[in-house]
């Protein structure tokens, strides 16, 4: 009996690994095939620029995060469900996208980027 359990639950992780599997790659297919259309192409023209301080927007999107969700900024964990977790997450994610468009007119890399490609050409002639 225990053997089966242990079995079955074996089984269970490794279908449902499979299946996101799956599902991840439908998605990136999704994307790769629509972004042949101009249309979706101008819609979502906006992304590269996020793409380009990914490591900036990673480090703030958990700083801002963390100042709302956690006990030391406004601790608001208890208070949001899912939907207004999502609109924050969608309302933070799109104030990046419109920094990161701003922050890039001015700039060539973003300000983490910069520090990261500072720090992989110590000790060279660069």
């Amino acid at each position: 009996m225990k053997n089966d359990a242990i079995v079955q639950q074996s089984a269970g992780t490794a279908f449902d690994m499979w299946q996101k599997l799956a599902l991840t790659l439908v998605l990136v297919a999704s994307f790769v095939i629509l972004y042949q259309h101009e249309t979706f192409r101008e819609k979502v023209g906006h992304l590269r620029f996020y793409g380009r301080m990914s490591l900036t927007n990673y480090i703030t999107q958990s700083i801002i995060g963390a100042l709302i969700y956690f006990p030391f900024g406004l601790y608001l964990a208890p208070y949001c469900g899912y939907t207004v977790s999502l609109l924050i997450g969608l309302s933070t994610f799109w104030l990046q996208v419109l920094f990161c468009r701003w922050w890039l007119g001015r700039h060539k890399q973003g300000p983490l980027e910069y520090i990261w490609h500072q720090w992989t050409w110590i000790g060279t002639k660069k």
